[in-house]
């Protein structure tokens, strides 16, 4: 009995999480930080060889949008739940207006041309962007 229990769940353990799944893992726009950082913990707890938990945090960093990844390599935090605090911090600066910070365009409102090029409805067709950081 036990060896034809083993035989119907093995797949799970063949589909184990890796370090890879890990590092595509994107941080949603309408997500809280605390969400993500939870989920991804929980999936790489899954990871087999386990993970260092300095392993964790640079590979969790380098997993973020570039706003929050600026704001995070900056700091480095020396633990999971120092990095959730700043995630944390950094969602209520920018609730209160803290930072200059333009969320990226969701896809929704993009579509294939006749060429199959992406177009972005409505918008030019030359765009520049600039950091803009508050005057200390």
């Amino acid at each position: 009995m036990i060896a034809a229990f083993i035989r119907q769940y093995q797949y799970n353990t063949n589909m184990a999480p890796d370090r890879t799944q890990l590092q595509n893992m994107i941080k949603r726009e309408h997500k809280s930080f605390n969400e993500y950082a939870k989920r991804w913990r929980d999936l790489a707890a899954q990871v087999v060889p386990p993970m260092m938990e300095r392993e964790m945090i640079t590979m969790i960093v380098g997993t973020l949008p570039v706003f929050y990844y600026e704001k995070m390599v900056s700091c480095m935090p020396s633990s999971i739940a120092d990095l959730v605090f700043a995630g944390e911090r950094i969602k209520v600066g920018l609730r209160r207006g803290k930072f200059d910070y333009a969320p990226p365009a969701s896809m929704s409102n993009w579509r294939f041309g006749a060429s199959g090029a992406k177009k972005k409805e409505g918008d030019t067709h030359a765009m520049t962007l600039a950091t803009t950081w508050p005057k200390s």
